[in-house]
């Protein structure tokens, strides 16, 4: 009589099969744990951009809420400061009968970090038009 501990026909995993299947698990979480950091940074980008674009918006609302007359045109650009969550800065410019005459061109810049931006152009009408 055979003194084994399993029989013949006892069927199972082997040690070399269980590591293998591990491996093939960790390789497997490894890339979705570099998936979900490209996913959080592109995340934040996608919010200080999100940001950015309001702060632009925010700026032209304000020109096309003011009377033409009291919109002043700028010899060189207006600067502001702004801390909302990161560091931005917002630059206007506006340019008095371009592109032709009765209309002033406002421009809009946003920039922060590493020199990202968005920028926004309107004209607006001496006659409301």
């Amino acid at each position: 009589m055979r003194d084994t501990f399993f029989s013949e026909n006892e069927k199972g995993f082997t040690l070399i099969e269980v590591l293998m299947s591990i491996t093939i698990l960790a390789i497997g979480l490894l890339g979705m744990a570099a998936l979900q950091a490209t996913a959080t940074k592109g995340n934040a980008l996608a919010k200080k951009n999100t940001l950015a674009i309001s702060l632009a918006e925010d700026k032209i609302e304000e020109y096309k809420n003011t009377l033409y007359d009291n919109i002043i045109p700028t010899d060189g650009i207006t600067e502001e400061n702004l801390h909302a969550g990161a560091i931005y800065k917002r630059i206007s410019k506006v340019e008095d009968n371009t592109p032709i005459t009765g209309v002033k061109t406002i421009t809009v810049t946003v920039t922060w970090q590493n020199g990202k931006s968005v920028s926004f152009t309107t004209l607006i009408s001496q006659n409301g038009a």
